[in-house]
Formats: C-alpha cells, sequence, structure tokens
C-alpha cells in the first residue's frame, strides 16, 4: 500500500514538474528579467506614439549645417513647408508653404511655435503661398514617427550603370518609441538603463511597428547583410530594447551590403550627372479613417520616418574624397540629401475585395554624382578627333592626286570603325542617343566626306579642274567649322 502511495505521489511531482517547466523557461525569457516582465505583463497591441485630434498637417524638415541641427523646412519668404497633409490633399507635401494660420503670420514663428500650431483642434483656417484659404476641421487619428537615429555609409563597391545597380556597404540604426512597454517597466520597477536583446519567442509574441520598415533594396544578401530578413541566427542581435533616459525604445539594426536599383539618365554622357538613390520604406500606408489598431475604428492613422542628426553628421564626413575613394565619380556640390517622398498607389484588398488608394511616407537618401570625364576626353573622344582630322587633311592634297586622297581617306575611316570596337564597352547600350554617340555619329560623317568628294573628284578632274579646286577650297575650310559648331552645340546645349 505503501509503495503505491509512493507511486502516486512521483506521479504527482511529474506532472507538477511539466505543468510549471514552461512558466519557468518563461521566467528565463531572454535570459533577462525586463524582458521576462514585459513577456508576461504587456498587453498584446499595435503600439502609436501619440493619438492626435487636430487638422493632420505636418510641416517638411532639413538640415541646418551651421547650427548642427534639425529644424523646420521653409521657402525663401520663410514660410515652413508642407511635409504631409492628411486630410487634405490639395496641400502637395514639399511643394506647398503655409502663409497663415488663423490669420497669424507664420514667417515670425520660430520651429517650437509651428510645432504646437499643428496642434490646433476644431476648425482651422490655412492661407497658402498662393493666396488661397483652406479651411480644416480636425480629426482623430494615430501618429507613429519611426527614427532613423543613425545611417553610415562605409563605402561605395560599385556603380554598375549597364545594370542600374548601386553596391554600397552602410550601417544603420532605426528605432520607435514604445510608451506601453515603459509603463509596464515603471509598474514593475524595472527601468533599468541598458540594451535587452528580443529573442525569438518574445518577438512573435508581441506586435513590433518598427519590423515593416525596409530598404527597397535589389536582392537581400544574407551572406553580406545582416538584418531582420536573416533567417539564421545572428552572432550579433539585430533587435533589441534599449532602455535609456527614462525612454523605453525598439532597437534595429541593418548593415552590410546592400543592392539597390537605380534610374539612370545618359543624355549628357560623358558629361552627366547622377543621382544615387537610397530608399527606406515604413510600408504603412496613411489612411483618414483608418488604423491598425482593431479597437479603434474610424480613427485614421498617419507613419513617418524621419532622420535624426547623426544621420547628417555621418552623410556629410562621406563627402570627404579621402573617405569615400570614389574614381571614376565625384560628389557634386550639392552633396547628399535626405528628403521626405510620397509613394502613391493603388492596392488590392483580398478580404474587402476591393481597390484602396493609399499614401505613403518614404525617406530618400540622394546621393548627387558627376562622372570623371577625363577618360572618355582623352581615351575616346581625343583619338577619335585626331583621326577624323587625319581624314580631313586629305583634302589639303591636291586635288588631281584623287587615288592618293581616296586611299588615305578609307584608311582613316577603317581606323575609326575598328577603333569603335576598341571602347564600345565603355558606352552604356541605351534606346536613345548620348553626347558622346552624337559625337562619334557626327565624326563618322564628316570621316565619310573626304571619301565621297575624292570619288565625285576623280569624275569630274578632267572636266573642270578649276571648280574642282573651288568646292574642295570651300569645303576643307567651311566644312571644319561647321564640325566645331555642332560639336560645341551637342555639348553646350541643356
Amino acid at each position: 500500500m505503501n509503495n503505491k502511495k509512493f507511486t502516486k505521489f512521483i506521479r504527482f511531482l511529474f506532472i507538477l514538474l511539466v505543468f510549471l517547466s514552461p512558466l519557468k523557461l518563461s521566467a528565463k525569457m531572454c535570459e533577462s528579467d525586463v524582458i521576462n516582465s514585459l513577456f508576461l505583463n504587456d498587453v498584446r497591441n499595435f503600439e502609436y506614439n501619440e493619438i492626435r485630434d487636430d487638422s493632420g498637417i505636418h510641416f517638411d524638415f532639413m538640415w541646418d549645417k551651421n547650427n548642427q541641427k534639425i529644424i523646420i523646412k521653409r521657402n525663401q519668404n520663410n514660410y515652413p513647408i508642407i511635409r504631409y497633409s492628411l486630410f487634405n490633399k490639395d496641400l502637395v507635401p514639399g511643394i506647398t508653404a503655409i502663409k497663415k494660420i488663423d490669420n497669424l503670420d507664420l514667417s515670425k514663428q520660430d520651429d517650437k511655435q509651428l510645432k504646437k500650431l499643428t496642434y490646433l483642434n476644431g476648425k482651422t483656417d490655412f492661407e497658402i503661398d498662393s493666396g488661397k484659404v483652406f479651411s480644416i476641421n480636425s480629426r482623430p487619428y494615430k501618429l507613429n514617427d519611426f527614427k532613423l537615429s543613425n545611417f553610415k555609409i562605409l563605402s561605395i563597391q560599385n556603380i554598375d550603370t549597364t545594370k542600374g545597380i548601386l553596391e554600397l556597404s552602410f550601417d544603420a540604426i532605426l528605432t520607435n518609441e514604445r510608451k506601453d512597454l515603459k509603463k509596464v517597466l515603471d509598474n514593475q520597477n524595472l527601468m533599468i538603463n541598458g540594451l535587452y536583446e528580443i529573442c525569438e519567442n518574445f518577438y512573435y509574441r508581441n506586435d513590433w511597428p518598427l519590423t515593416s520598415v525596409s530598404f527597397d533594396e535589389f536582392r537581400y544578401d544574407v551572406d553580406v547583410r545582416e538584418g531582420l530578413k536573416n533567417k539564421a541566427v545572428l552572432k550579433n542581435p539585430v533587435f533589441e530594447i534599449t532602455v535609456d533616459k527614462n525612454l523605453v525604445r525598439t532597437l534595429r539594426t541593418e548593415k552590410g551590403v546592400g543592392f539597390f536599383r537605380q534610374s539612370f539618365d545618359f543624355q549628357k554622357f560623358p558629361f552627366d550627372k547622377q543621382t544615387l538613390l537610397i530608399r527606406i520604406k515604413t510600408n504603412v500606408g496613411n489612411y483618414i479613417n483608418n488604423n491598425l489598431d482593431s479597437s479603434n475604428d474610424n480613427i485614421g492613422s498617419l507613419t513617418f520616418l524621419t532622420p535624426e542628426p547623426g544621420v547628417y553628421l555621418n552623410l556629410e564626413k562621406f563627402l570627404d574624397p579621402s573617405i569615400n575613394k570614389l574614381k571614376a565619380w565625384k560628389i557634386s556640390k550639392d552633396g547628399i540629401k535626405i528628403k521626405n517622398n510620397i509613394i502613391s498607389d493603388n492596392s488590392y484588398d483580398i478580404f474587402d475585395e476591393k481597390i484602396n488608394f493609399k499614401d505613403e511616407n518614404v525617406l530618400d537618401i540622394e546621393i548627387n554624382i558627376e562622372r570623371n570625364y577625363q577618360h572618355y576626353l582623352f581615351k575616346i573622344m581625343l583619338p577619335v578627333f585626331l583621326i577624323l582630322c587625319v581624314a580631313w587633311y586629305v583634302l589639303w592634297i591636291p586635288t588631281e592626286k584623287y587615288e592618293a586622297r581616296l586611299n588615305t581617306s578609307i584608311i582613316a575611316l577603317l581606323a575609326l570603325i575598328a577603333y569603335n570596337f576598341v571602347f564600345q564597352d565603355d558606352i552604356p547600350k541605351l534606346e536613345y542617343l548620348t553626347d558622346i554617340d552624337w559625337f562619334i555619329l557626327l565624326s563618322y560623317i564628316f570621316c565619310c566626306i573626304p571619301v565621297f568628294l575624292s570619288i565625285a573628284f576623280s569624275k569630274f578632274i578632267s572636266k573642270n579642274q578649276k571648280k574642282v579646286m573651288q568646292i574642295n577650297k570651300f569645303i576643307k575650310i567651311w566644312g571644319g567649322v561647321l564640325y566645331l559648331i555642332l560639336t560645341l552645340q551637342i555639348f553646350y546645349t541643356n
């Protein structure tokens, strides 16, 4: 009997241990009391930074290089420029400037005062730079403003103009304030400064708005990239919670080699200027009546991605040629710009079975570069011009020696054709003609003129020698002048 009781007791202990083991594992979630507390006490929800009730107008940003800070972007009359208008689509982002809000002159308001004015609720009158007045009634909406805390270009490995791909190494940090997580830690007295890795179980347990952000990459090579898209476990964590200065934020690291599709314009090649684009997308639409928190219907939502000063400081350093080490290119005077942009698109909702219009705020990092044209000038254009000169100087050979003229001009033409095969890989294969294409085509035409003249003169030399000499003199002088004029027109017209 005692043995039976002992057996039952052992079974009870075993069941109890099995039952309590998940709790024990959860107590050691990510080996951190902070993460464990969030895991056990956080209510699963989609967190927004702010719940606002205003006109939905936000002002654009720019970098004040002299004072090393981000300020509100203004036009030449010191009026603030709109970054985005949620409820009035007639106000064009990045272009429309606001002159007055309720008859208050905005050119005389500093940045702090302007930000306070965006919180006005009720009916508000906005006068834009064209003089037109809009009245907007405030409405509730939710706002998320993700931060690009750091973006550092380590190197540009390749600018493939034939395939339209930019390959560069970068190091980026994205952050998002989480007031809901801070509330949990405050209640548990666990506001301990530090970085805490978000382990896999906790990652899938909660909602993380910051994970929607993505780099608009042509391809993602896990062998040379570290980020959220990596399937294998990485040595260094890429998604963490940071507790610092009484703030709780999610921190996401993306680094390695990125491949970005580019759209190049080669009309002015080889004296062309290009803009390299690195686009970071929020992948969240802006809606007047919808948001991602299902408990709040008929409330709008707006999502931004905003750079912090560290991004500008690091990009300014990359302007130094000793750091960027670009050979075929150089960064132009326009330098590197960071712009807020809007992508408008129609998307089909498979659940509601309808097409929805979507605005999405994206962040564009633009690197303005100029081609170092010396290679093309001295190794392509100058030799082509010298070959043409040889062909053209045939016109200085006496007209009666038409055989020598014809042989020399044909040899020069064949040399030009052969040389064209030498540099053809240096020129992009396009559906339109670039400046250097027009130059080479023009050189072909003028290289053929001495050939045609030599053949024509061979037929008329015996009939009217004087007439032939006059035509030859006229063409050799004014033909050369015409060639130079056309060449200048090719390279100096817009």
